[in-house]
Parts: structure tokens; sequence; C-alpha cells
């Protein structure tokens, strides 16, 4: 049977997102009964006490379908950032939200452009749209170069996504520079702006990062999509959102899968959202844990990037080596195909202390000095 001639001729070099290991993968090979996985930027705390509260009442009505148009939650955001409820969007994850609207948008012919390294569903999203896409370099700093990306967009351009901070390396842009290229984007292109992290970030630290929904009137092609996933930590769930313009919202809804958000999503997702001082106190803990991250690397002589976001990027001298290593410490990491680094979670303290120890095991010079003088002794 010719398979090939069931499939579009786009899909075949799609590639398959690929999930980091899950910790039973790994025991086997593990020279420790204690294992952290930090592949996947997943909150190493439990979800909101109220979400746990309000999902656990709702389970019993899970025979019934949920609320299609997520109604309650629709509202409340609407409420909660000000926006009217026609401009809200709510998928199964930012990660479905970002496949609909490609699937929505792009047509043969047109392109994307988005800077790289960055979220692969970036790619795929165009490539199963059978549309182009246009890797941009970052800054130097991690963040993306919006200079550069303003300077890959032409008449084919449809969509232009930007990451902050970014995934994977936790780069944000600025304020100002956000403002620059929306001044000077063509009206052509949708910006979809994709700001997961964005409860993550230090205002101490990164006092001009961008805010990127006080740039959205719900009349631009402009798009800011968020999660409950990572600070609120409902990434089991996927319930994710945005706010978009009426008319993009309206087209959306005709593609997306009916019942896409489910019962549970919904209200854990309302339980969480109003919850300032618990978002305020998993901010701190996750700064406090970045920033041993940090330091460790640097007193390594590791370069990594000014992350604002709850991972961290570090550039090893062999990333396949240092990844096995790893493992093999009982740390699940995430590797990424072509670039000698690693990006790295930030996880609960002694997630973090585990890490310190293993990269001061495998790269700290100055242990390997002590080894020579000892064996010359």
């Amino acid at each position: 049977m010719a398979w090939n001639a069931f499939f579009r001729s786009n899909i075949e070099p799609v590639m398959a997102y690929q999930p980091g290991l899950r910790t039973e993968q790994i025991r086997e090979i593990a020279v420790t009964d204690e294992v952290h996985k930090l592949s996947s930027n997943e909150s190493p705390l439990p979800p909101f006490p109220s979400a746990l509260a309000a999902m656990a009442e709702k389970l019993v009505a899970l025979n019934e379908y949920p609320d299609g148009s997520s109604h309650d939650l629709t509202q409340l955001l609407a409420w909660h950032y000000d926006r009217t409820p026609e401009q809200i969007i709510i998928g199964n994850g930012s990660n479905e939200l970002l496949d609909l609207i490609a699937e929505t948008c792009l047509q043969p012919g047109d392109n994307v452009v988005y800077g790289w390294p960055s979220f692969v569903v970036y790619q795929s999203s165009a490539m199963i749209a059978d549309a182009e896409f246009r890797q941009v370099p970052l800054s130097s700093d991690g963040s993306y170069d919006l200079k550069a990306l303003l300077a890959a967009i032409d008449e084919r351009t449809k969509i232009a996504f930007i990451c902050t901070p970014n995934n994977p390396t936790g780069g944000v842009v600025s304020q100002d520079a956000l403002k620059r290229f929306l001044d000077a984007v063509p009206p052509h292109v949708l910006v979809i702006m994709d700001v997961a992290y964005e409860e993550f970030i230090d205002e101490a630290q990164a006092p001009d990062a961008a805010k990127p929904l006080a740039f959205f009137d719900g009349k631009r092609p402009y798009v800011v999509l968020k999660t409950f996933s990572k600070m609120y930590a409902l990434a089991g769930i996927r319930c994710g959102f945005g706010f978009a313009p009426a008319i993009l919202v309206e087209m959306v809804n005709k593609v997306r899968e009916p019942f896409n958000v489910n019962t549970v999503a919904q209200v854990g997702a309302i339980a969480s959202l109003e919850d300032a001082e618990e978002i305020a106190r998993r901010r701190a803990l996750n700064t406090e844990g970045r920033s041993r991250l940090q330091a460790c690397f640097a007193e390594l002589g590791l370069r990594s990037y000014p992350s604002q976001a709850n991972f961290v990027w570090v550039e090893v001298p062999d990333a396949a080596t240092s990844f096995e290593a790893l493992l093999k410490r009982g740390l699940i990491v995430r590797p990424f195909a072509g670039a000698n680094g690693l990006r790295i979670t930030v996880g609960d303290e002694a997630a973090v202390t585990a890490v310190i120890a293993a990269f001061e095991e495998l790269f700290d010079w100055r242990q390997e000095e002590a080894r020579v003088e000892s064996w010359r002794g």
C-alpha cells in the first residue's frame, strides 16, 4: 500500500514534538534514587490550593460536556485584564492557540518570521499550513532581535512570532524596542506575542521589560498569548488564553474543536487567576533558584543568558555528553539539536542544589587541579 498517497506532502518533513524524558525512563541508568525532571519548564509546586479545591468539586460533573464557549472564564479574563469578552480566546494550552491562528491565517506561499532558537511550534505550525518559515538569530543576551526580525519581513510575510521571555534562553525584549517594532511593522503582518513566562519576570532585575498587553488595542493585527501552565502550575489540565481582535477570535472559533477546553481546566483557571499574593511568592522563589543557578554557572566559567523565565540556558563544552552525564546523576534537562547548550528548569530547592552539585562535579576545573595535585603527591 502506498501510504504516502494519503498524506499531504508538506506534512512529511514536520518533526513531531518531542516531550522531555519521563522520570521512569532514566531510573535504570541513574546512579541515584533522587530524580529531578527539569526538562519541561513545569512548576515544582502544585496548583494553587483554591484551584485544587475547585477542580475536585467538579469531578462529579464530568458526565457532562464542558461549556463550549468557556463563558465564565472568558468573562473573568475580560474583567481581570480590562478587555471585552469578544477579544478573549481560550485554548487547550497556548500551544493550541498558536496552531489555530496559523491554521486560520496562513496559506501556501505565505511566510512567518521568528527568532531562533525559540519555541519549536512556530516552525511546525507554519509547515503544517504549507507556509515558509524564516528564522532570525537572537540578540547576544538571548532576547529577540526586533530590528533583524523587522528586516526579515517582506510582502509575503503573514505572521511575526515574538517570544518574551524567550524559550529556551529566557531573554526579554524591552518596552521601547517593542514599541519601535510595532510602529514600523507593515499592517499586513499579524504580530503574535507569546508571553507564556511573563509572570516570572523580576521587575527589579528587568525594569524595562516589555509589557505586551499594553499595546493591545483590539484593532491592529496584534495578539498576546498567555497560559495557566507555568506560573499557575496547571500544565496537566492544559488551558491557555489570549487577546486578539474580535474578528480574529470569530474566525478562529470556526476552526477550533468544539469543547476544546475541559471542565476541570476552566474551573481551575478561574480559581487561580486572582491570587496575586501566591503569584508574588512563587515568583520570588523562582528568582532565588534562578539566581543560584546563574551564580554557579558564572563561577564555573560557563556562559548563561540573563533569563527572566523559570529556566536557565547554559552553554557547555559538549551538550550531548553533558546531557548523558546529568541523566546518570538523576537530572533530566533539555538539550537542543545543533546547540552546545542545555535548558534547565528552575526546580525546588532540592533540585537546584542537585544541579549545582552536579555541575561543580562535572565542570569545576579547581577540583580537577586538586585531583592532579593529589596524584602528583
